[in-house]
């Protein structure tokens, strides 16, 4: 078991990043089931998008810039049925997160239906958000967490 907080980039513009988080040792054995915690992480400089949030995204929605953003504090199980074996102590994970399915791979999520309802010009996307978007903020987290995948490298 290691400790964070982490703070993990995925993308940089439209490319994919890979990230080391940390190195653990772990008795040879079969494996089945990584688990990860999303936590917020209140260390940090309030200037810092991540203070106090545990997943946070911006981007653009026709046009429109948009931040969504959570909180949560759960955990991500990730695994394989047919598990992965540790021998001699030393195997690498990674842990993918499809990007592509954030809208689509557990609840149907149209983001242009997302409202800016206090016309500040940007559109939030967050548990507590004044524009009415609350539930989505939630569908994606969920959607988040079922993207994630683990690959035995």
């Amino acid at each position: 078991q290691f400790r964070g907080p982490f703070q993990v980039d995925l993308l940089d513009n439209a490319d994919a990043l890979t990230q080391t988080i940390g190195t653990a040792f772990v008795p040879d054995g079969m494996y089945k089931e990584l688990r990860f915690k999303f936590h917020k992480d209140e260390d940090l400089p309030m200037a810092n998008d991540l203070f106090d949030k545990s997943i946070f995204i911006e981007g653009t929605i026709d046009g429109t810039p948009f931040v969504f953003w959570h909180d949560t504090s759960e955990n991500l199980d990730v695994g394989r049925s047919t598990g992965v074996e540790v021998i001699d102590g030393t195997v690498n994970f990674t842990v993918t997160f499809d990007i592509s399915q954030f809208l689509s791979s557990f609840n149907e999520i149209d983001l242009s239906t997302a409202t800016d309802n206090n016309q500040d010009g940007l559109i939030e996307i967050y548990p507590n958000d004044e524009d009415g978007n609350r539930e989505m903020a939630d569908l994606l987290k969920e959607n988040i967490k079922a993207t994630a995948d683990i690959i035995n490298k």
